[in-house]
């Protein structure tokens, strides 16, 4: 050990303590205990929160259904997911031009510590995804960046009641998405609770409130697609554009200056909200056929048939912007958490292009992360599933060869104090 690491190693504990308190994670907080014993020492272990949070029981349903049967009791369990990167410590070839520089994986910990894998850009699980894995991952020979959090809501039963049939899952699984006022880790007075749910309606729950509070924004006809919670307000985007910001402690709606969608005569549209460093985003997704390629794709012979369009929120003007371009930034439009990094911190992502799910691209008895993602480049416009772009088509699925352990040196270097590593177990 040189005199420089000395140096570090022999940090007081109350400067230990004020650095780790500016830590965003708790995957940051045990990454910065790893550095050596010393700080490990210094540095309490962060409180491990548990999934889904024991003492918050949401109420059940989020809005009346005629077709409940009269028994059926219960209340909903908040969920929470973490989006992570990973990334190897040790350089790779050059030569390796088909190895995933960066793995992008969402995970679920259960009840007893271990992690169950979830495609980033889609909320159903996967099934027998931790066969192709390692038993045990030794987190410190890794970079390890939490990147978004995403939500869901479990139905819990109480009592007796017949089986649900297919109007009453409406109300149980039909949940679209979840978005919270913070992270479980920082859950107070203040904290909120919005759901899209069945037939794109809006619900919020506050801490305290016994029934949800169901949105209306007196429209005759409306359809909610996506929401997010943005600088202390929920916002949904409307499938006709219209977005609507809701103030969780008032419930006051405001409406946003509309976008004039693009209108395909014969393409379907899906349409995402994302927040990106501070900024709010929305991404209004094309699908096109034939007649509108001829009219609206770019020149070039590999343009595929999705067309993209983002728009940034100007927050002065409460108007919409649309982007010419991201620059580094990279966007990924998902069902149940959109989010975004920046090209140049995790290589293997195509920098100005957004990650996008398009079922087309899906092909028979595929189940695994990324079956069916595409990317549309803004530069020239060109989109296509991940495959159509080599060096950028790995980083969800297959697990990158680096991403491997050998157990007999995890053990080796991890008796008999840990040596400060970080791990991690994988399966159900």
């Amino acid at each position: 050990m040189d005199s420089s690491s000395l140096q570090w190693a022999n940090l007081g504990r109350d400067l230990l303590s004020l650095i780790a308190k500016c830590l965003d994670t708790r995957v940051d907080v045990l990454r910065f205990r790893a550095v050596c014993h010393s700080w490990r020492s210094s540095i309490p272990l962060p409180p491990k929160i548990p999934s889904p949070y024991p003492s918050l029981k949401l109420p059940f349903p989020i809005s009346p259904n005629p077709h409940l049967h009269p028994r059926r009791r219960g209340y909903f369990l908040l969920k929470e997911y973490t989006v992570y990167a990973v990334q190897p410590l040790t350089k790779i070839s050059d030569s390796c031009s088909t190895t995933a520089k960066t793995w992008i994986i969402k995970i679920e910990e259960s009840k007893s510590g271990k992690v169950i894998l979830n495609d980033p850009l889609f909320r159903f699980p996967f099934k027998n995804l931790n066969k192709n894995l390692p038993k045990v991952l030794n987190l410190l020979d890794y970079r390890v960046d939490e990147i978004s959090k995403a939500y869901g809501l479990e139905f819990v039963q109480q009592g007796k009641a017949p089986e649900l049939d297919f109007n009453e899952l409406k109300s149980t699984t039909m949940i679209r998405k979840v978005v919270t006022s913070s992270n479980l880790e920082n859950i107070g007075d203040g904290f909120a609770v919005m759901a899209l749910h069945t037939g794109g309606k809006l619900g919020v729950w506050r801490m305290g409130d016994k029934k949800w509070n169901n949105i209306n924004d007196n429209r005759e006809r409306s359809h909610y697609s996506d929401i997010v919670y943005h600088k202390g307000k929920f916002y949904a985007l409307d499938f006709t554009g219209l977005v609507v910001s809701v103030d969780p402690a008032t419930l006051k709606l405001t409406e946003l200056s509309p976008v004039r969608s693009f209108r395909y005569e014969y393409g379907g549209q899906t349409k995402y909200l994302l927040k990106s460093f501070g900024d709010l985003f929305r991404i209004d997704q094309y699908d096109l056929d034939d007649r509108d390629l001829c009219v609206y794709s770019s020149d070039s012979d590999d343009s595929g048939p999705v067309r993209v369009i983002v728009y940034k929120l100007d927050e002065e003007k409460r108007d919409w912007v649309q982007m010419e371009g991201l620059d580094d930034r990279v966007l990924f439009a998902g069902d149940d958490v959109s989010f975004s990094v920046l090209a140049k911190d995790f290589e293997g992502c195509k920098r100005n292009c957004v990650y996008y799910r398009d079922d087309t691209f899906s092909e028979e008895n595929e189940d695994h992360p990324g079956f069916d993602v595409g990317i549309f480049c803004l530069e020239d416009g060109t989109s296509g599933p991940l495959s159509k772009f080599p060096g950028y088509s790995k980083i969800f699925w297959p697990p990158p060869t680096w991403l491997k352990s050998n157990p007999r040196e995890l053990q080796r270097r991890t008796l008999p104090f840990e040596r400060g590593f970080l791990l991690k177990k994988l399966g159900k």
